[in-house]
């Protein structure tokens, strides 16, 4: 096994720090932890331990990069953090210099709901930049390999007969015309097939810096428990998904996309719920 150094960190490590937050954004994650870069490095590298507490190098490094080219880019070193969610101390002279409160200057002396008020609102601007990957390409290049993508979850259960072409049709349908269920022009095509990290995957999701629009389709092939079903998939979807950004607060709405109307006392349930309902006809 190889050994590293505190300037190989410096160096080397920023483009794979780099490579997983825009997979984390990509993917509507909430922050990358010490610990994955700390094994994507050691992984990369072929050490045996890296340091968690040595990544701050790593972050800081990434950070100032970024702001050589845009000096007025997020702070998307606030996503690099611990396991709850909050960035160690290493942020504070970012903060500081770039709002200009004194309390900055002593991070690990602020209270936790503190230190989540500033998270929360650099957040909000790192989801919403729309030039990461145009940073990332300038510094980097595009040919930055992380060494494994998360394994394909596969226990999407579509029925003993797998997906028809009919959800497939309706699914396809939805991501590329948001406008069919009611979603304004700051949404773009949607992602299908997308993964929560409770092992569910949502069938069509639609997001815009803090705010996520996810989607369950039902064909016109489903029956009346098929779409009950739905109902109590979009409520345990939009309860993931928050649970998946504590402790941050982001904006999830579920909605339920059927092919036909519901049934008089699911119509009543998804209300009750909380769950859009909206009628789209494809097949």
């Amino acid at each position: 096994m190889s050994t590293y150094t505190v300037e190989q960190l410096r160096n080397e490590g920023p483009q794979y720090a780099m490579a997983l937050l825009l997979r984390a954004l990509d993917a509507g994650e909430p922050f990358v932890t010490y610990g994955a870069i700390k094994d994507e490095l050691q992984k990369q590298w072929k050490v045996d331990t890296i340091f968690p507490t040595q990544i701050g190098h790593v972050a800081g490094s990434l950070m100032n990069q970024i702001l050589e080219i845009d000096e007025g880019a997020p702070l998307i070193n606030v996503l690099i953090t611990r396991g709850n969610g909050i960035p160690g101390e290493g942020v504070s002279s970012y903060l500081y210099k770039r709002y200009n409160k004194k309390k900055y200057k002593r991070w690990d002396s602020l209270s936790k709901d503190e230190k989540i008020e500033a998270v929360d609102r650099e957040r909000e601007l790192v989801f919403n930049y729309p030039n990461w990957h145009k940073v990332h390409n300038q510094l980097f290049g595009k040919n930055v390999q992380l060494t494994a993508s998360p394994e394909p979850l596969q226990d999407h259960d579509y029925g003993s007969g797998g997906e028809s072409d009919e959800h497939k049709g309706l699914k396809k349908y939805v991501a590329e015309n948001p406008k069919s269920i009611g979603l304004g022009k700051q949404y773009s095509i949607g992602t299908q097939e997308l993964s929560l990290l409770s092992g569910d995957i949502v069938d069509v999701t639609f997001s815009k810096g803090i705010n996520y629009k996810l989607v369950e389709v039902k064909s016109i092939k489903s029956s009346d428990d098929d779409l009950q079903r739905g109902i109590y998939q979009c409520v345990k979807y939009r309860e993931v998904k928050k649970a998946e950004h504590a402790p941050y607060m982001v904006n999830v709405e579920s909605i339920l996309v059927t092919e036909r109307p519901l049934p008089e006392e699911l119509k009543y349930r998804a209300k009750v719920l909380g769950v859009r309902h909206k009628i789209v006809r494809v097949n």
